[in-house]
């Protein structure tokens, strides 16, 4: 039997997603303008002589919102990063920064930084957006690093950002 309501519900998060994907995207170009705020722009060129009719639900727009007001306080790209080290005690900090330099002179390609995440110093290698990329960086460094461990949703520089295709 087909369950009519989880199809709605289905319905909504596509049209939901399409609309947000669409005003990212259109978030994107209006930065390349003066303004961050693609409805705001929008309305200015209705100014000029251009018509344009946006009717939006408010719960879309209160969305769009949100997303503006995150992604103005959140600049960096969440990707993937590979943890190579990690540990605890009064040594930590000279072990990781031993850690960072062993990487870095066998990788000096790869972005690596050493970061304390109370009461542990971890270190991170790479800056990879997705996770095919992340899975070749990892092939390479394994028989060197044994014991790393890729860990997504880590915030990656995009100024730095290297294709691992880019680094063989």
């Amino acid at each position: 039997m087909i369950n009519f309501a989880a199809q709605v519900a289905d319905m909504k998060n596509l049209i939901f997603f399409l609309v947000l994907t669409f005003f990212s995207s259109a978030v994107l170009m209006a930065q390349r303008n003066t303004s961050g705020d693609m409805l705001l722009h929008l309305e200015d060129r209705s100014k000029n002589g251009a018509k344009v009719d946006i009717t939006l639900d408010e719960g879309i727009q209160e969305n769009y919102y949100k997303h503006l007001i995150f992604n103005s306080k959140n600049p960096q790209v969440i990707g993937y990063r590979i943890r190579i080290f990690s540990g605890s005690g009064h040594d930590a900090k000279n072990n990781a920064t031993m850690a960072r330099a062993t990487f870095l002179s066998r990788y000096p390609d790869i972005g690596a930084y050493l970061i304390y995440d109370a009461p542990d110093y971890k270190v991170y290698v790479g800056d990879c957006r997705t996770q095919s990329e992340v899975l070749k960086l990892f092939e390479r460094i394994k028989k060197d690093f044994p014991y790393s461990f890729i860990s997504p949703k880590q915030p990656i520089d995009p100024d730095k950002y290297k294709s691992p295709e880019n680094n063989e």
